[in-house]
Order: structure tokens, then sequence, then C-alpha cells
């Protein structure tokens, strides 16, 4: 029965050709004549593979004397990695190596050794060679070689942590309630201290610092929810009562835990505290307060902490230009200045 439609043809050839072709396989033979036992490990019997060969070698031909290449390489590459898959699982499903099939993978890994120190060598090989050529991650795909390195990590990180050593150097002990040694949790936190008033600094979020911040806050609105939601603030607090109970009971400095000799700090960290607060440091400064004055009726309002408040103010009052003042006032405590 002929098809008008070229694709349903097509379809019907396609799916008639895989069932002929499973049905001569399932018998155990050839699975183009279907008359004769093919070759061991092949599909195709001697006569049908040595016409096969030949048409191969006419087709290239053409093809080479024409300039064009033998074969799709976009298709050629997706029916590899068909043909490799479908290999691979059944060596996997017979427990062994996916690549040679011939030997028991290691422990722990999906290739066997000679296969492995392989495989290692030629990656090395052209990641060395793409990093000479200036290309990221060796050329390789970043995405693959991310997940790859948090992989390694993770395992490197479970070991020293199983090991009882510090899970950043893997060579020091950790320090009390932690998981990294003191030299490389002094250095984090340098890091750390840095990044935070560089980007206070700038008025930038300490944590993402990509979004502004308002009134001198740490964190955006957006980090603020985040930072609410996750609870953070509270298991801060909580394991900083409870380093300071603990420090306490010992005797020693809650800050740097040194021996305080029964006080709460060591001199030199009560001395730190009392210069930071604001008994020692004074009373911070004031910014001027802005109010709105009437002309006609001598009527006052506000006061306003800016003036870009105290204009809003006047336009809302529907005051005319000309007809209202701003007056700029010091708070009364401004000369009581200790600090700013």
């Amino acid at each position: 029965m002929a098809y008008a439609d070229p694709d349903r043809r097509r379809a019907s050839d396609r799916e008639r050709y895989h069932r002929r072709t499973e049905e001569r396989r399932a018998a155990g033979l050839c699975i183009r004549c279907g008359k004769r036992e093919p070759i061991p490990g092949r599909s195709n019997c001697p006569t049908c593979a040595e016409l096969n060969r030949k048409r191969e070698r006419a087709r290239n031909g053409r093809l080479k004397a024409e300039g064009r290449p033998r074969r799709d390489r976009v298709k050629s590459r997706e029916t590899e990695k068909k043909r490799y898959r479908r290999t691979a699982d059944e060596r996997i499903a017979r427990g062994l190596c996916p690549r040679c099939g011939k030997r028991s993978p290691e422990p722990d890994r999906a290739l066997c050794a000679p296969c492995g120190d392989k495989v290692r060598t030629m990656a090395r090989a052209r990641y060395h060679k793409g990093r000479a050529a200036g290309l990221k991650y060796g050329g390789r795909r970043m995405e693959s070689r991310r997940r790859s390195a948090r992989i390694r990590s993770e395992r490197r990180r479970q070991a020293w942590l199983d090991a009882g050593l510090c899970t950043r150097c893997g060579q020091n002990p950790p320090a009390e309630d932690g998981t990294t040694c003191i030299s490389c949790r002094s250095r984090r936190q340098g890091i750390e201290r840095k990044r935070y008033h560089d980007r206070k600094a700038a008025g930038l979020c300490v944590r993402c610092g990509e979004a502004s911040t308002f009134d001198g806050a740490a964190l955006c609105l957006s980090c603020t929810a985040l930072e609410a939601e996750s609870g953070r603030q509270e298991r801060k607090n909580a394991a900083s009562r409870r380093r300071y109970g603990e420090r306490r009971q010992a005797g020693v400095c809650t800050d740097c835990r040194m021996p305080s000799h029964g006080a709460s700090r060591c001199p030199e960290c009560a001395q730190k505290s009392y210069e930071r607060s604001s008994h020692f440091r004074g009373i911070p400064s004031w910014d001027p307060e802005f109010i709105v004055v009437d002309l006609e009726t001598g009527e006052e309002h506000g006061p306003f902490d800016s003036r870009p408040d105290a204009d809003a103010c006047a336009a809302f009052l529907k005051l005319p230009p000309g007809g209202f003042e701003v007056v700029a006032e010091n708070h009364p405590l401004a000369g009581s200045v200790g600090w700013s």
C-alpha cells in the first residue's frame, strides 16, 4: 500500500526494518540477508560484511572525489554515543569495566586500574594542552568540571573530618567546637572581616555584595528577609550564649580564652570592650533637623530629618514659592559630641 505522505511512508519502512532485524537477531541469523549465521561478535555474515565493505569503499571514494565529508559528524557522534552507552550498560550489568570489558572495576570506581590510569593520563595531557592554549578549565566544560571538583572536595573534607583533622588544610586538629584549626579559622575570619568592612564602606549589602543598603544597614531588603527566614541569627545567639557559659565555667576570658582570674574578660579584652562602648567614645554626631515655616501664618511644620522631606511637606501643603522658609536647626545634644 502506497502512502501519499512521505514521512508516514518512511516511518512505516523504518518500523518494518527494525522489526525484521530484531526477529533475525533473535533467530541467530544475519540481520541483512537472514539466511546465514553471522560472524562471531558481529551482526552480518561474511558475504554481507564483504558487500558492505565494498559499498562503503565505493561511497567514500565518490565523496572524496567530490570534496565532501564521508559522513555526517553530528549524526555519527550521536550514533557512537548510543552504541557506547549500550555496550557500557551491558558490561556494568556483568560487573566488568565499561571501557575494556575484561577486568572488574576498582573498589568505589567505575573503571579497572589499567583503564583508570590510561584515562587519567590522557585527561592530564589534554588539560595541560588546553591550559597552555589559555583555555579555562583546560578546555573542558565548566559545569562538569565544577561538579567534579565539588564531589572531590566533599570526599576529601569527609575523610579529614573522620580522621579528626582540619577540613581546610588537613594537617592540624580542629579548634574548639569547630571543624577548622585555629590558623585556618583566623585566616578566614580576617578575609571575612575585610570583605565586610569594604562592602559596608561602599554602601553595599555585606551578604550579597550587589544591592545597595539604606540608612547604614548591613543587609539589603532581600537578604534581610532571607536572614530572618533562615533563623541563623537565633542559632548564632544560642551558640554565643553556650560558648560564653562554657568559658565562664572554665574561668577563662569569654573573648580570647586567656586566663581572666575570675572576671568575664581578661584586662586586654576588657579594655578593648570599654573603648568600643558609648561611655568611652561619647555621644555620636547628630544631623541637623529641618522645619518648614509658613511665612503668612507663622505656623511651623516638622521637624524633618532631611531637606527633601521638608520640600515634600511644603509641596503637600501647597505653599507657594516664596511663601515658606526651610530652617535647619542643630539637635540640642549636638554640642555634646564625643566622636563622629
